[in-house]
């Protein structure tokens, strides 16, 4: 896939998929790897992200990136990707954090 260094709970999760699942799944990982500043910061969000029951990976990491649990200085998304995500995810992120006050 991207490197011999593939976390052990991407490694679980990709096993667990059926073909179409993993097929979406590796989809939503090249549009991640695209988008993102680092890739050990995005397989250390995926820590969290495999844990949900999510259906846009992007969204994800824009909501993870926005909240920032981490009070991380660096940001997960490309500077040249921000805008774009934010104008497409802004709406649903503010639904989302209304939801869980």
């Amino acid at each position: 896939m991207l490197s011999d260094d593939i976390p052990s709970y991407v490694i679980r999760y990709c096993e667990q998929l059926n073909e179409v699942k993993w097929i979406w799944f590796y989809v939503q990982m090249m549009e991640a790897v695209i988008i993102t500043e680092e890739l050990d910061y995005l397989f250390y969000v995926l820590k969290w992200i495999l844990k949900t029951d999510f259906h846009d990976l992007a969204y994800e990491m824009y909501f993870y990136d926005m909240i920032n649990p981490e009070c991380s200085s660096e940001s997960l998304i490309k500077d040249e990707y921000r805008a774009m995500y934010s104008q497409r995810y802004h709406t649903q992120f503010m639904e989302d954090l209304s939801v869980h006050r």
